[in-house]
């Protein structure tokens, strides 16, 4: 029998980042799970009303994307994601947990440049709703474009090492390379 897996809600996450804050010295991060409820990605993601299934799938992506040490770069990284492709219920509340969240360009200490690094690597190669992640890929590229925030740099390199798979991607590319 497989083993039942612990889902904090997002009460329990909020406890935990407002006790966090509280005493950030005595405080620490010893587990992936803590690792995973400190991010402001798994905030967002847990926001997203979503079944119990779905939870459970969002979970492990979050603990997942806790033990990365950094945004992906290599084609390696972005293949990380591969996985993940076939969570539609995953791609659903990553739709919406991305929405009209930007990384704010000084990286400050509660964003979660990495997570929301990989959430948009992933929407980026699914073929599940492929308009719609289309359609929060072209917004969030206009609001770099518009912005020119530094971050754009992150979301280019995602389209560059992205667009020869997905050639869908390469407007996005070049309307991020005009900046």
């Amino acid at each position: 029998m497989a083993k039942a897996i612990k889902v904090p809600n997002l009460e329990e996450m909020r406890e935990y980042l407002k006790n966090f804050k509280a005493d950030p010295i005595h405080n620490r991060i010893n587990d992936a799970d803590h690792a995973a409820m400190h991010k402001e990605m798994t905030i967002r993601i847990f926001s997203v009303d979503m079944t119990d299934d779905v939870k459970v799938t969002a979970w492990k992506f979050c603990k997942t994307l806790a033990n990365f040490a950094h945004a992906p770069v290599s084609p390696a990284e972005y293949k990380r994601m591969e996985k993940w492709l076939p969570e539609t219920g995953l791609i659903d509340a990553l739709l919406k947990a991305c929405d009209d969240y930007y990384p704010d360009p000084a990286f400050k200490y509660d964003f979660d440049t990495i997570g929301f690094s990989y959430s948009i690597a992933l929407i980026s190669q699914s073929q599940y709703k492929r308009a719609d992640c289309l359609a929060l890929l072209d917004k969030i590229t206009q609001y770099y474009v518009n912005t020119k925030d530094d971050w754009y740099t992150v979301l280019l390199r995602n389209m560059t090492k992205l667009c020869k798979t997905f050639p869908d991607l390469t407007g996005f590319k070049t309307a991020l390379e005009s900046i």
